[in-house]
């Protein structure tokens, strides 16, 4: 009998007692794109809550976790768009440690008419749960 109980506890710690996977659950898929390309970004802070099952993830500031820098003319829209609609959508400028998220209409922002180094910040949230993205844009001249 000992020896079941011992098979059984290692089976029980090798499948981990029938929980799943977490790292399916995360918030819907994300396209980001200008002037017909799509841009890098990096998922950053999120939660989400599918199925009964859910996952808190932790992650560095946004100047420390985006790595590429995207090149994008100035005065440029921007397209954010989710795989499922989030209900509330902020964007921000990081400046000085800190963002300031403003809810935007629709799904676009417009790049600054200067040139620059900008760090965007986005905010999504869903019923399901919210996340944090970090965008690295800096704006160029028009290209020939």
């Amino acid at each position: 009998m000992r020896k079941y109980l011992c098979v059984f506890a290692v089976l029980c710690f090798l499948t981990g007692c029938g929980v799943t996977d977490r790292e399916d659950l995360k918030p819907p898929d994300l396209t980001i794109s200008a002037g017909g390309q799509d841009l890098s970004y990096t998922l950053g802070t999120f939660t989400w809550t599918e199925n009964k099952r859910s996952v808190a993830s932790e992650s560095l500031t946004p100047p420390d976790l985006v790595d590429v820098t995207n090149e994008v003319e100035e005065g440029t829209t921007v397209s954010i768009d989710f795989s499922k609609e989030p209900d509330v959508l902020k964007v921000g400028v990081w400046e000085d440690d800190d963002e300031v998220l403003k809810q935007i209409a629709g799904n676009t922002i417009t790049l600054p008419d200067e040139k620059g180094d900008f760090l965007y910040v986005i905010r999504a949230e869903w019923s399901e749960g919210d996340a944090l993205y970090a965008l690295s844009i800096k704006t160029v001249g028009a290209r020939p």
